[in-house]
């Protein structure tokens, strides 16, 4: 018996009937069209080896945000091997000395005098920390460490040793008088009461009365053997 041939349309319901059999295998298909990709959960990327140690070495704290200490007060440098350990706040006395003036005086300063008031022989290195105080008491100057001084010869900072009843001393010094640039105008005089002082290592200051006047060039020399503030000839 030969079939008749099927008609266009019925053609057309069977492609579609075989494509709902497909989609109803492959689970592609719903009444509301396509199902939409799951979003994949971000995954946190672990920070490299070693990573958080780098962070906590340029900081000095766990936090990579948190700032890093302040250094103390004068800073800390390494007496030479066999030294004495370096001198305690207790221990030591500290003097300053009468205003020195050049002949030209344009530079003013004072020899600050530490003196070993302990029973044990003890160490200072580095610089002092000096700050100028207005008369209100508030501290709005601080010096630079320097080594090319005008008043006072001075070099590198090195290992100064103390015995008892012995001392050692630094110099402070600045501009005292306006100097005119190029163009005409004149550096910023301003006027202070009193200087905080600081020796190396430690972090208390002692308070100096000490009127005058900065214009520029505030500077504070490394500590040296001897009582005038600068180096041996």
């Amino acid at each position: 018996m030969v079939q008749k041939p099927r008609t266009a349309a019925a053609r057309l319901i069977a492609i579609g009937a075989g494509l709902f059999l497909l989609c109803a295998v492959a689970g592609a298909c719903s009444s509301g069209g396509a199902t939409p990709a799951s979003v994949a959960t971000p995954t946190k990327i672990q920070a490299p080896l070693g990573a958080e140690a780098g962070i906590r070495a340029q900081t000095g704290s766990d936090q990579g945000s948190s700032p890093r200490p302040s250094p103390v007060a004068g800073g800390q440098l390494t007496p030479a091997p066999g030294s004495p350990p370096v001198c305690g706040e207790s221990e030591l006395r500290l003097d300053a000395g009468p205003m020195t003036t050049a002949a030209s005086a344009e530079r003013q300063g004072f020899v600050v005098i530490l003196t070993d008031i302990s029973d044990r022989p003890c160490s200072l290195i580095g610089y002092p920390a000096v700050v100028a105080l207005n008369s209100e008491g508030r501290q709005e100057r601080p010096a630079a460490r320097s080594e090319g001084g005008s008043l006072f010869r001075v070099s590198p900072p090195g290992t100064v040793v103390l015995q008892p009843q012995h001392s050692a001393s630094f110099g402070v010094e600045w501009t005292a008088v306006r100097a005119a640039d190029k163009s005409g105008e004149k550096d910023a005089c301003l006027p202070y009461a009193s200087f905080v002082i600081t020796p190396p290592n430690q972090g208390g200051g002692q308070h100096i009365d000490r009127q005058t006047t900065i214009c520029d060039a505030f500077q504070v020399h490394p500590v040296v053997t001897g009582t005038t503030g600068a180096r041996a000839h």
